[in-house]
């Protein structure tokens, strides 16, 4: 097994499908499955059940995967660190940043990127489903988002969730309890809410919820990004929004109230795909 084939192998697992991996390796796709095809019979057993809709990995082949993974992560380390010490020079990392968490972020990003004088950060903000997409082509070299609904492609080091809170401009404020709210205090507010253009998140969570406890759901907009909420209700908008206390600050405009709640919506991550784990974010770097 040599290291071309376990790249192709990692690939077609990451991608789900022939197709979508040999876009992804510019390669034409006959070729690419006859290296797997060899592959399987190096092993002696399929590596992928075919279905329909993706290529799954039978037992056989999830081992072989971590086993890969672990093999290929070690060789693009070493090689990269070769090559900077050969060129001395700083090395390009493309980070995307979830619309989400900017300010959470911004302070995770400075503390890596104290602690990595060699890079050269070139920083994309974006919705998280399309981060974790240029995770999985490799467009990215890692994500700061929310944590994914799949994360079976990712290494995935996860922060502490952030709490949720509600922010209520002040005209409405004063008619509400200076306690922990419920949703249900929030019942016929005119309610901005945070939404993804792709993909579900926390927008049908928190909304599953509000039909849950509340009489009257009053939505009245969604917006992908916590700031442009913030900037709306600094500039005379009258509502409320549900988000992570970390993208709120303080201002004059408005109140921010405790929201009891169940489970923990706001999950914060730092994903890469497995194969380029140690890359990026070595196990020993705390953040």
């Amino acid at each position: 097994m040599d290291l071309k084939r376990m790249r192709y192998f990692c690939t077609i697992a990451e991608q789900g499908s022939i197709s979508k991996a040999a876009k992804v390796l510019n390669i034409a796709q006959p070729p690419l499955g006859q290296r797997l095809h060899e592959l399987e019979e190096e092993i002696g057993s399929p590596l992928f059940i075919r279905t329909s809709k993706q290529m799954v990995l039978t037992e056989a082949g999830r081992f072989l995967y971590r086993k890969t993974s672990e093999i290929l992560n070690q060789v693009n380390s070493v090689t990269k660190q070769a090559i900077d010490i050969a060129s001395q020079k700083k090395r390009t990392v493309r980070i995307g940043v979830s619309y989400l968490y900017l300010r959470y972020f911004n302070t995770v990003f400075l503390e890596l990127y104290r602690k990595n004088p060699d890079w050269d950060p070139n920083l994309l903000v974006s919705e998280s489903t399309y981060l974790e997409e240029l995770v999985m082509n490799k467009t990215l070299d890692m994500a700061m988002i929310q944590t994914p609904a799949d994360v079976r492609s990712f290494y995935v080091r996860e922060f502490e969730p952030i709490k949720l809170v509600a922010v209520v401009t002040s005209e409405l404020a004063d008619t509400l309890p200076d306690r922990t709210l419920t949703f249900a205090d929030l019942s016929g507010f005119p309610l901005v809410m945070l939404h993804r253009m792709g993909g579900e998140g926390t927008y049908e969570m928190l909304l599953n919820r509000l039909y849950e406890e509340v009489k009257d759901v009053n939505v009245i907009m969604k917006v992908s990004e916590p700031r442009l909420v913030i900037e709306m209700f600094r500039d005379g908008m009258v509502g409320a929004a549900l988000m992570p206390v970390s993208e709120v600050g303080e201002s004059r405009h408005f109140r921010t109230f405790e929201i009891e709640q169940k489970g923990k919506l706001f999950r914060p991550a730092i994903i890469t795909l497995h194969t380029e784990k140690d890359s990026f974010l070595p196990a020993d770097q705390t953040l």
